[in-house]
């Protein structure tokens, strides 16, 4: 059972008082902890053969990652491994809103939950865990499901130092854009330059999300070209 003796909940950090503030969250769940204070560099799967070494059932990680841990990698990709492995895990983190457009969301398929750092967290922590654990057995609810639909690029920007598209969802809210990191373009598309927009897309998304927050894009794909005759009057 997650975090009896046996199973503990495991918390990483790269700051030794963020970590202490979390394990205690964790704690207020009468749930057992085990604290990783992240000291880098260590690659992703080293860390996780760790964490599952101590016989975690669950992973409980910060998201900024690299000024003070020395990893090439961020919470964000960490968790989204650490579910792809059958280890539940939620990001625990300060920066949800500064983030969430970019790296964040370039591993958001593989995120079940984010809970905001700070004091009262608990409840939130709890329900998280119960979520990543229920898609560890096979099991998104409807808002975590994703379905092909097409995407349209709206825009082209900069976003804090990292190449973002703005983007429409035609199955969400056609009229609302929702910016992506470049990154989860083909490879062959991945270069920010103007010539992008007006390119559709075809990817899975989350389009019964409430929240653009929530939003994830995966597997994204060119659109098929409609035959030049479908447009003839």
């Amino acid at each position: 059972m997650l975090g009896d003796k046996s199973s503990p909940v495991a918390v990483l950090d790269d700051r030794e008082d963020d970590l202490a503030r979390a394990c205690d969250q964790v704690e207020d769940l009468n749930l057992s902890v085990a604290s990783f204070l992240l000291r880098g560099p260590k690659g992703i799967d080293l860390l996780l053969d760790e964490i599952l070494q101590k016989g975690c059932g669950a992973l409980i990680s910060d998201h900024r990652l690299h000024p003070r841990g020395g990893v090439d990698f961020d919470g964000a990709q960490l968790v989204a491994r650490a579910n792809e492995r059958g280890l539940p895990a939620i990001l625990y983190s300060a920066y949800v809103e500064d983030d969430e457009a970019t790296s964040i969301r370039t591993w958001r398929y593989g995120i079940p939950s984010i809970v905001k750092k700070g004091p009262g967290s608990a409840d939130a922590i709890a329900h998280a865990l119960r979520v990543a654990q229920e898609e560890a057995t096979g099991k998104r609810s409807l808002e975590r499901k994703g379905f092909v639909t097409p995407i349209r690029v709206v825009d082209v920007h900069d976003h804090v130092g990292r190449p973002t598209l703005d983007v429409t969802v035609t199955a969400w809210k056609p009229d609302v854009p929702v910016t992506i990191p470049i990154a989860l373009l083909p490879p062959g598309f991945r270069v920010q330059s103007l010539a992008l927009i007006g390119k559709v897309f075809l990817g899975e998304v989350n389009f019964y999300a409430d929240h653009e927050a929530d939003l994830f894009f995966h597997q994204l794909r060119s659109a098929p070209v409609p035959p030049p005759e479908w447009g003839a009057g």
